[in-house]
């Protein structure tokens, strides 16, 4: 295990290293000048001149690239060009409500679309398996801006029933110990800051898990018909085990490691894909503030915002790899 364990993270260094190589090249082709951006519309030449020479704008690309990685290397993201802030510290303050919402439409999308896959394949070719699969593609295609305004529209403004934007209410705060709002309300015993956060949450989260609900939906129904084609299963079934015990205990635990793949893609995916939704419901997280960056051509933003998201899905498909490992020994085998 911990030479298989070793092995995935030597190779995660050139993934690293090449994500470093195209985020940096990528930002750089961005139009706009950056010392402009910095300085306003009318600021002089002689004041351009000096900022671009200080940015050290006029390197070549290839010095400019040293001095980026070596700011990774110390941990460095360089200043954002509109606030004069860290990078890693702006990061470091939105990433928790990024997570927080992630982790919540992940455990949406996980509940739903594992157990709408199981009825479809316990179902297979009858009225329910046409319909949840028929639902599971209309939640692949329905877009997400789309799907974020009903809800806005349905539960928020017609009905009532939840709040549209933002973490909590206006002038109510909750202590931080984590920065994901519902978990330090109850790690702090707030029960009204709880409440109020879950329903904050509600819709954002409901809106980012429809696609993956589809994808994890459509993969492990797939996964259990060809487990129940398997020789032990006609085995169990055989032996007199009862249908709902031959799909649970034997068809979807052998069929659980291609839904785990998708579980990890489709989670690095929401950590770095929640910006429609972020910028939709207020959601003051990595994707909005980055959208925001890209709007200011704030290129050391965008620069470490995209890199931090980049490295957050690679190191969620690595957890999964090493997660591989351990449910199937035949994996870190070579076999």
């Amino acid at each position: 295990m911990l030479a298989y364990a070793g092995r995935r993270l030597l190779l995660l260094v050139p993934t690293l290293l090449a994500i470093s190589v195209a985020v940096f090249l990528l930002i750089h082709l961005i139009p706009g000048d950056p010392a402009q951006v910095m300085l306003g519309e009318r600021a002089t030449p002689a004041a351009l001149a000096a900022l671009r020479a200080e940015l050290g704008l006029g390197d070549p690309l290839w010095v400019q690239y040293g001095r980026f990685l070596g700011g990774l290397l110390r941990g460095d993201l360089g200043r954002s060009l509109k606030t004069h802030e860290k990078v890693s510290q702006e990061i470091a303050v939105r990433f928790p409500a990024t997570l927080e919402l992630a982790l919540a439409a992940m455990g949406i999308a996980a509940i739903g679309g594992i157990g709408l896959g199981i009825l479809a394949a316990s179902r297979h070719r009858t009225l329910i398996d046409q319909l949840t699969m028929g639902v599971a593609v209309v939640g692949v295609s329905m877009p997400i801006f789309w799907l974020g305004l009903m809800l806005m529209l349905l539960f928020g403004v017609q009905l009532g029933w939840l709040p549209i934007a933002g973490r909590l209410d206006t002038g109510l705060t909750v202590e931080r110990m984590t920065g994901l709002v519902t978990l330090d309300a109850l790690l702090t015993g707030d029960w009204h800051g709880y409440r109020n956060a879950l329903a904050h949450l509600a819709l954002p989260a409901l809106a980012l898990a429809t696609i993956p609900m589809a994808v994890i939906a459509r993969m492990t129904r797939s996964s259990v018909l060809e487990a129940l084609r398997q020789d032990y299963v006609r085995t169990a079934r055989a032996k007199g085990l009862a249908e709902p015990a031959v799909v649970l205990r034997h068809a979807v635990r052998n069929a659980f490691l291609p839904t785990l793949t998708v579980l990890g893609l489709q989670f690095g995916s929401l950590l770095g894909g929640a910006i429609i939704t972020e910028t939709i419901f207020a959601w003051p997280g990595v994707g909005r503030w980055l959208l925001l960056a890209v709007h200011a051509r704030d290129f050391q933003a965008v620069q470490g915002g995209v890199l931090v998201i980049a490295t957050t899905f690679v190191v969620v498909n690595l957890i999964v790899d090493l997660g591989y490992s351990v449910i199937d020994p035949r994996v870190r085998h070579g076999q």
